[in-house]
């Protein structure tokens, strides 16, 4: 069984080294080379130590029973909805390829949006990623733009609509 928790500062450590064998596992090979390289496990680990310390994002964690992270997951409440989109943005969500398939990263992005407004951005490449966002009611806004780390090209999707009206 998979239960969510949110991150704590403690938690960076073993954060930073999943998104690396995450990354790994989905873009060797198709990212530069050099940019999966340069980004040291440590980096990403004082990254995510500051994000949570200083609140930008609200960073949630799948485990087994055993303890073992499988996915990761991580919003970032904008001030004000800005250009048309939603202010709630899944800025990430990572599943270990051992877990694709298990409902993981469905329980995280239930327990991550619930059923709000947001969006996200999608690398133009990732169609079992597309499908997964699609299936849970995101869409292609037609909007790309240039990831500046990576170069690749990345989407922005939006899903709307998904809050039960009140009843009366």
């Amino acid at each position: 069984m998979t239960h969510i928790v949110q991150a704590e500062i403690c938690d960076a450590d073993a954060i930073g080294l999943f998104q690396t064998r995450c990354w790994e596992q989905t873009y060797r090979g198709i990212a530069p080379d050099e940019f999966l390289d340069a980004t040291t496990t440590q980096t990403r680990a004082d990254r995510w130590a500051e994000r949570i310390a200083n609140g930008s994002r609200r960073v949630s964690m799948a485990l087994s029973d055993d303890g073992l992270l499988l996915g990761v997951a991580s919003t970032t409440r904008h001030d004000q909805a800005v250009g048309g989109l939603p202010a709630l943005e899944l800025s990430t969500i990572y599943v270990d390829e051992r877990a694709h398939g298990t409902g993981v990263a469905a329980l995280l992005l239930q327990v991550s949006l619930g059923d709000e407004d947001a969006y996200l951005l999608v690398f133009s490449f990732n169609e079992r990623a597309q499908r997964f966002y699609s299936k849970h009611g995101f869409h292609h806004t037609g909007d790309s733009q240039t990831d500046p780390g990576t170069g690749l090209e990345e989407q922005r999707w939006v899903r709307r609509g998904l809050q039960q009206a009140p009843f009366r």
